[in-house]
């Protein structure tokens, strides 16, 4: 009995040191993160008010923000661009949302595009109006229920790929880093950058209303939401991470550096008025070295070839 406990506590042991930091990151951050996007998406259907939108936003925004899906099951690429259509849309939104918020059709069949029952659109049927006509809490339930099944199905392909991984480390690794810089990239040039007028898109030319959650008045929300996300794979934490790679590498303090400049950009924001970016110098200088010390120090240190990475921006 002894020896057969001692081959089973051998067997899990040695599964559990094959385990590689990509699947513990899987595992314990986007696993996480997608249920409680999910529970907190079931929670805003319940009641729709103000601070169940926010921490629904807050918790979709670490999902978007370290998204692997699409990595490890091509047919969800396109999610986060369905459920999330920020700076990734040409048409006016806003004005056809109104039309069908003034129809009578059906809804199932009047939200017919992506685009409208996306997070963006839900925005726009709680804060477009002061006051909720039962047209608009229909509307924003039934917006919900295609962001959660999105949200289903990305948590069953994070599961599904810890039942059979099928990547190797290396690609697993510089799938990571891939998200980090794109993450970090949105986040200067989109989400700081283009309200502030510090991006190349809009130099010289700040207007808060570019910012990501104007109506609603979220968007430091959901910026501090993406840097706690970056943090949660790159910061020392009870399980695998990016960190543990760091260590191998000689690359712990480079991570620490990004940390300090991620927790100096969540103090500005807290020093800035609510969603005023038109004051954001220092915030926009903090999270351009982020995404620098992504791109450069980072991928030179931990050994990726910058080649293969996309920071899929415009």
């Amino acid at each position: 009995m002894k020896k057969i406990f001692l081959l089973f506590f051998i067997f899990i042991v040695g599964a559990s040191a094959q385990t590689s930091l990509f699947q513990s990151i899987v595992k314990n951050v986007s696993i996480e993160n997608t249920k409680k996007a999910i529970e907190d998406a079931k929670i805003l259907q319940k009641d729709l008010n103000d601070e169940n939108f926010r921490n629904f936003l807050k918790s979709w925004k670490k999902v978007e923000a370290i998204y692997l899906a699409g990595e490890i099951n091509s047919d969800l690429v396109d999610i986060p661009r369905y459920v999330d259509v920020f700076n990734n849309l040409k048409e006016d939104l806003k004005s056809q949302l109104q039309r069908v918020i003034e129809g009578e059709n059906d809804l199932k069949k009047a939200l017919y595009k992506n685009s409208f029952k996306s997070v963006n659109a839900l925005e726009y049927v709680l804060y477009s109006n002061d006051n909720l006509t039962q047209r608009h809490k229909e509307m924003a339930k039934e917006i919900l229920f295609s962001i959660i099944s999105h949200l289903e199905n990305i948590k069953i392909a994070y599961e599904s790929y810890l039942k059979n991984p099928a990547k190797t480390v290396q690609e697993e690794n510089a799938i990571l880093i891939n998200s980090l810089i794109a993450s970090s990239y949105r986040l200067k040039e989109w989400r700081v950058g283009n309200p502030s007028g510090y991006s190349s898109k809009y130099k010289n030319d700040p207007k808060n209303s570019r910012s990501e959650y104007f109506l609603s008045k979220n968007s430091f929300a959901s910026i501090k939401a993406i840097l706690d996300a970056q943090k949660e794979i790159i910061e020392e934490k009870e399980y695998k991470n990016l960190y543990d790679l760091a260590k191998e590498k000689n690359a712990i303090n480079d991570l620490k550096i990004v940390v300090e400049n991620i927790n100096k950009a969540k103090n500005i924001l807290d020093t800035l008025k609510t969603d005023d970016f038109l004051n954001a110098k220092e915030l926009f200088d903090t999270v351009a070295k982020i995404h620098d010390l992504y791109y450069v120090s980072i991928i030179q240190k931990l050994g990726l070839k910058p080649e293969i990475l996309d920071a899929d921006g415009d």
